[in-house]
């Protein structure tokens, strides 16, 4: 068991919130109890995230996709309301951290894409200026052919990913960006790589690909974004001797 305040400033603290600016509240969205004994987590806040909470009889949920964001809709009705009417009347805490975790030195998604592929991670390659990087780039030891990358992405994400396979068959570099990267894909050709991973893709992504001779993996928004919130729970579970399960629910985008 551990206090819901204390938990907020340690998740506060490891995950570098008050460095970075985001597009949403990071932290505690929701209060609920005060002592905090059984912890979901999951990428995105839903009804059937609550629902399992319930059932599991948890009392806390931390997410990587929250509730509130700075440019949505701001009247609590229709599913926004169902939500927050189900978490409060259950008296559950509801905590979410975005880019905080997106660019975390050591779990963000990213880091451990690349760790899991087995690459040395180059740690000043960046998109997204400042202090923190958006996206990471990994050198394999041995290249991969394309083809065998795809199948050790899809191994390492339980996900079918989808690609446009216009750059070398022998991939030695990968460049990751978790989630929806597809808007930066005018970037990925100076950073020199011979493949690149996100989470999605838009009506121009494969001409864009095309053009510019890329190898573009997209495995899905949500899968290339649990890593990092699963790796979080068990750091907490270790850290404070509580149950936390990480709730998977299947979605190809």
């Amino acid at each position: 068991m551990i206090g819901r305040d204390e938990l907020d400033e340690w998740l506060n603290e490891y995950l570098n919130v008050k460095e970075i600016s985001d597009y949403l509240p990071n932290g505690l969205q929701i209060e609920g109890v005060e002592r905090v004994e059984k912890i979901i987590t999951a990428v995105s806040i839903n009804l059937d995230v609550v629902k399992a909470a319930l059932e599991k009889k948890a009392d806390t949920i931390i997410v990587h996709h929250g509730m509130f964001w700075n440019n949505e809709e701001r009247t609590i009705k229709g599913y926004r309301r169902i939500r927050i009417s189900e978490i409060v009347r259950n008296n559950i805490n509801l905590f979410a951290f975005h880019l905080p975790l997106d660019v975390h030195p050591a779990i963000s998604h990213n880091r451990l894409i690349l760790k899991r592929m087995g690459t040395k991670i180059i740690e000043d390659s960046k998109i997204g200026g400042g202090k923190t990087s958006i996206g990471l780039k990994g050198i394999f030891t041995t290249p991969y052919r394309f083809e065998k990358l795809v199948e050790k992405i899809n191994e390492i994400l339980n996900t079918e990913a989808r690609f446009f396979h216009y750059g070398e068959n022998m991939v030695k570099t990968l460049y990751v960006v978790s989630g929806a990267g597809r808007n930066m894909i005018d970037r990925i050709p100076e950073l020199e790589v011979d493949a690149y991973l996100t989470g999605d893709a838009s009506e121009s992504t494969e001409y864009i690909a095309k053009e510019e001779r890329l190898n573009y993996i997209f495995a899905g928004h949500y899968n290339t974004e649990k890593l990092g919130i699963i790796e979080l729970g068990k750091i907490i579970a270790e850290k404070f001797k509580i149950e936390v399960r990480f709730i998977d629910l299947r979605n190809p985008l």
